[in-house]
Formats: structure tokens, sequence, C-alpha cells
């Protein structure tokens, strides 16, 4: 009899401590989870400011890509510094000195609704008919390109024409600035009466 009660508190204590190795199972397995939540948490949190993981990421790095193409175009196309932004150095390749010797101007009196053609050497003054003002073309870029630190021309070919003019009376400067052909909205030469076009430029 005896022998038969020490079997059953054996079975019961067998069946108390399998009991007792799943719930710690299930606990352990519990804390596994909790870890994995945890640590999947912390890794998709990001810092402040960061761009989010995923299609926007790709989104953000394609935007940015997109602008960056969008800019060096403009600089090439435009390159025509915002107000404001330091004033850069005007280098002219000495091709580019060589073959554009001159540069029409269109003048237009905006008071007397009259335009003309003056003919202007690159580096010189032309007298405006009837006044005692003058236009000089400072510089001329047929590639018109601005860079970090300088602008220039990119090529020798009529691509992107500007002309740095400025206005005189007397000899004295009026005012002054860049004059693009394709890009006139670009144009920093400013005058109440005086407006000055660059035309289309012809290959030479």
């Amino acid at each position: 009899m005896r022998r038969y009660i020490g079997g059953a508190l054996m079975l019961l204590l067998f069946a108390g401590l399998i009991s007792c190795g799943k719930q710690e199972e299930k606990k352990e397995a519990g804390k596994i989870e909790e870890k994995k939540e945890v640590k999947v948490g912390e890794e998709t949190k990001l810092p402040e400011g960061h761009p989010a993981i995923g299609g926007s990421g790709k989104d953000t790095i394609a935007g940015d890509m997109d602008s960056k193409v969008i800019g060096d175009v403009n600089k090439s196309a435009v390159g025509h510094p915002s107000s404001g932004e330091v004033k850069r150095e005007v280098r002219v390749p000495d091709e580019v000195k060589a073959k554009w010797k001159t540069v029409n101007l269109k003048l237009v009196d905006k008071e007397k609704k009259k335009e003309e053609i003056i003919i202007v050497t690159v580096g010189k003054e032309a007298p405006i008919k009837g006044t005692k003002l003058a236009i000089k073309a400072e510089v001329f870029l047929p590639h018109y390109t601005m860079y970090d630190t300088y602008i220039s021309s990119k090529s020798n070919e009529p691509v992107n024409p500007a002309v740095l003019v400025e206005l005189l009376e007397n000899g004295k400067s009026i005012t002054k600035g860049w004059v693009f052909t394709n890009f006139t909205a670009f144009n920093s030469y400013k005058h109440a009466r005086y407006e000055i076009l660059l035309p289309p430029i012809s290959l030479k």
C-alpha cells in the first residue's frame, strides 16, 4: 500500500515539475519575444530630422539627386547668382578672347519707344547717339557658366551667351550687370529708360 502511495506521489511531483518547466519555457519565450519587439522598435527609431527608411527615404535621396542635377543644369544654362550672393571673379578663356571681338547689343529706349542695334567692341565703349551716354561691353562669354568661386565660359560655342554691360554718362558708371540671350529674366542689368538686350548669337 505504501508502495502505491509513494508511486502516486512521485507521479504528481513529476507532473508538477513538467508543468513548472513548461511555464518557465513560456516565460522565457515571452521574454525573447519582448526583447525582439523592443529591438525592432529601437532599430526603426531614427534621429530627429532623419528621413524615413523605405519608399520615402528613396524618394528623398532621389529628390536630392534631382535637385542637384537641376542645380547643375541651371548653373550651366543660366548660372546667374541670386541677389545677395558673393560676387565671383570673371575669367575669360584666351580662345574666347581671340574669337569674340565684338558683340551686337540691342538698345531699347523705353521713353521714345525706339530700339537700335549697337556693335560694341568687347572691353570698350560705344556712344549712344543723341545722348551723353555710352555702353561698355566689359566681358562676353559665349557659354556662361558659374563655378564655385568664379564665372567663365564652359566652351567657345554660343550655348548660353551672356555679356557684362555697363551704362555710362560722361564717363561715369550709372548701372552695370549681366545680360543673357536665352534667360532674360536673369538679367541683372537694370535701367528705368534704357534696356539692353543680347540678340541671338550666330556662329562665326
